[in-house]
């Protein structure tokens, strides 16, 4: 089972990289050191081996190594991850940006529909049981 884990420092290289790209990609935005430091010292960071899941309260986002993407089968770690949270809040929450169809799609096989589109970002959420 994995471990959530608060404001320990626990973003690799690896993941961090991802959300660099991540931001420059999806929102146009630079990734600072700052902001690296601001998430490991207040997010709730759940690393899994090829990445990690970033949460604050009930909402998460999920970063998966580029060496990782696409080579492996993520399911099983999403779907443990999803039971965790889902128990722990009853609603779990994702925003997506409209164009990012993967994690989409992953989000919709797990079960979370759209409830509001607002500047090309799709918030989508799921209720647990």
């Amino acid at each position: 089972m994995m471990q959530m884990t608060y404001g320990k420092g626990l973003l690799t290289d690896a993941v961090w990289d991802v959300i660099v790209d991540t931001l420059a990609r999806w929102k146009g935005k630079q990734a600072t050191v700052e902001l690296r430091k601001w998430l490991e010292e207040n997010t709730e960071i759940t690393p899994f081996d090829g990445g990690a899941f970033v949460a604050i309260g009930n909402e998460f986002d999920l970063f998966v190594e580029f060496a990782r993407q696409g080579r492996w089968q993520i399911r099983s770690v999403v779907g443990a991850y999803l039971d965790q949270m889902g128990r722990r809040y009853g609603k779990i929450v994702a925003r997506i940006d409209e164009r990012n169809t993967r994690s989409l799609r992953l989000a919709r096989h797990f079960g979370f529909n759209e409830v509001s589109r607002s500047n090309g970002v799709i918030r989508l959420e799921k209720e647990h049981g």
